[in-house]
Formats: structure tokens, C-alpha cells, sequence
């Protein structure tokens, strides 16, 4: 009987649990929909912000076009590897980089996010329906941008046959996205105890974007470089996925990739969490 009693209570739990889910994500919905309204609001700026991405995209092409200047192959990329590295760095820094969590140390400053945590909704859900705003108006502009720009240069694109290595590519591509938001929250959350936490986001973007591969390929770098930056968390996030989308990274080097990427992303959530309790405990007494 203390079995069926025991089942039955987490049978129970479980359906509340279920339904609890389902009734708070309207609310997600509708924070993912305004946000989107809010991104599109200031049109002038939101297509200011595409002609500067379209010229960096111009700019790159005509680089590594006079890189390749009587060449077949640099660094071992083919010219149509290292085109479609090029563009796919736009549509992958659209998808991983574009986020909302600097919202989180304004609130935290101004004192708005207690406005949230007494709402009947995750803070962190409410962070993940405005970043995924932000991801779907970045990545549907990079695609059209790149679009632009093949056809009106003719760039020749690496387009893999096999299917496993799409699927291999869509799985690093989903750890990336993941491990780059963990990181940039932990960052984040560095308001609790600071008014001046924008100086160590602003070091901590500068550094990622260098050492994920979003200028350059990391190849061009030394040996003992690469080395470091392939054990560290930040290559994971661009350079990885796109060499595995490029048939360049496969096998035990693909494996090994992804468990690093796997390790950061606990290593991550474990801080992230740790870091917000005793940042809300911060900010609790200093409200008190």
C-alpha cells in the first residue's frame, strides 16, 4: 500500500508540475513577443546596425580575397573553407553572441529586478525569452546579409554532403549557445557587488571575441596558443563549431572538442547559480 501511496503522490507531482509549466509559458511567449516589438521599434538604428554588418562582411571578403591572390589553400582551408568560415562567423556571432543579459546589471543597479523576483516567473526564463528576441532578429538579419553579399560577389561556400556532420555541427552549435549564455550571466551577475561592472563585461567580450575565432581563423596563431585556447571555453563557442561544420574537425578530435565544451558548460551553470544566491543575499541585505 506505502507503495501505491508513493507512486500515486509522484504521479501527482508530476501532472502539477506539468501543468505548471504549460501555464507559465504564455508568459514567455508574450516577454519573447515584446521584446521582439522593442528591437524593431527603433528602425533607423536597427538598420544602421545591418549596413555596419554588411560592410564588416565586405570588408573580411575583400581581406582574405587578397590573402588568396594566386593561392589554392591557406592554413589548410580551401578558398571555399575559408569563405564560408568567413561568412558563417556572422551567422554564428548573430546566434551565440547576441544577448540581453547587460539588461541584468542595469536592473540590478537601478534596483529594478526586484520588480521581477517577486513576480510569479523564473528570472532566468524571463533572460532566456529576451536573448532568444534578440538571437532571432540578429540571425534572420546575418542570413540576409550573407545572402546579399554571395550573390553579389559570386563567393564560392563549403557545403558539407554528409548529414552526420550537419547533425554534429546543429549539436556543438546548441552547446555554444548555451555555454556563452552561462558565461555572459555569471558575468553579469558581477553587479551585485560592483555599480562598475561594465568595465570587466567590456575586458571579458574583447578577450572572447579574440580567442573564439570571431576575427580570425585561431589557426594563424602559434602552436602553443592554440593549444591553450582549445582547452579554455572561448573557442568552443565559434572557432569549434564552424571547423566542425567544415569537415575539419572529426573523430576523436570532435569528441574531445565536444567534452570540453560539455565540461564548461557544467563548470558554468554550477558558478552561475552559486554566484546569483549570493548575489541576491548581497543585494537583499544592502536593500534592507
Amino acid at each position: 500500500m506505502h507503495f501505491f501511496a508513493k507512486a500515486r503522490s509522484q504521479a501527482k507531482s508530476h501532472w502539477s508540475n506539468c501543468i505548471s509549466y504549460f501555464v507559465t509559458v504564455p508568459k514567455y511567449w508574450a516577454v519573447f513577443s515584446l521584446s521582439i516589438q522593442q528591437e524593431l521599434y527603433y528602425r533607423e538604428s536597427f538598420l544602421m546596425e545591418r549596413v555596419r554588418s554588411l560592410t564588416v562582411i565586405i570588408a573580411f571578403y575583400a581581406f582574405w580575397s587578397a590573402i588568396f591572390q594566386g593561392r589554392d589553400q591557406f592554413l589548410g582551408y580551401s578558398k571555399s573553407q575559408m569563405f564560408t568560415y568567413v561568412l558563417g562567423m556572422n551567422i554564428l556571432r548573430a546566434l551565440v553572441f547576441s544577448d540581453k543579459t547587460w539588461e541584468l546589471m542595469r536592473e540590478i543597479n537601478t534596483g529594478k529586478i526586484s520588480s521581477y523576483l517577486i513576480r510569479p516567473i523564473s528570472y532566468i526564463g524571463f533572460c532566456l525569452s529576451r536573448d532568444a528576441a534578440d538571437k532571432a532578429t540578429q540571425f534572420l538579419s546575418s542570413i540576409l546579409e550573407v545572402a546579399l553579399a554571395v550573390w553579389i560577389f559570386k563567393i564560392p561556400l563549403y557545403i558539407p554532403a554528409s548529414f552526420l556532420t550537419l547533425a554534429a555541427f546543429a549539436l556543438t552549435l546548441t552547446l555554444a549557445i548555451v555555454l556563452y549564455f552561462l558565461m555572459s550571466y555569471w558575468v553579469a551577475t558581477f553587479a551585485f557587488w560592483t555599480s562598475e561592472s561594465a568595465g570587466p563585461r567590456f575586458c571579458f567580450e574583447l578577450f572572447m571575441e579574440f580567442s573564439s575565432g570571431a576575427f580570425f581563423p585561431l589557426d594563424v596563431l602559434p602552436k602553443m596558443v592554440q593549444t591553450v585556447f582549445g582547452v579554455l571555453p572561448f573557442a568552443s563557442l565559434l572557432f569549434f563549431p564552424l571547423n566542425v561544420f567544415l569537415e575539419r574537425i572529426t573523430g576523436t578530435d570532435f569528441l574531445k572538442g565536444l567534452l570540453i565544451q560539455v565540461f564548461w558548460i557544467a563548470v558554468f551553470a554550477w558558478t552561475a547559480r552559486k554566484v546569483w544566491n549570493k548575489g541576491l543575499k548581497a543585494y537583499g541585505a544592502e536593500g534592507g
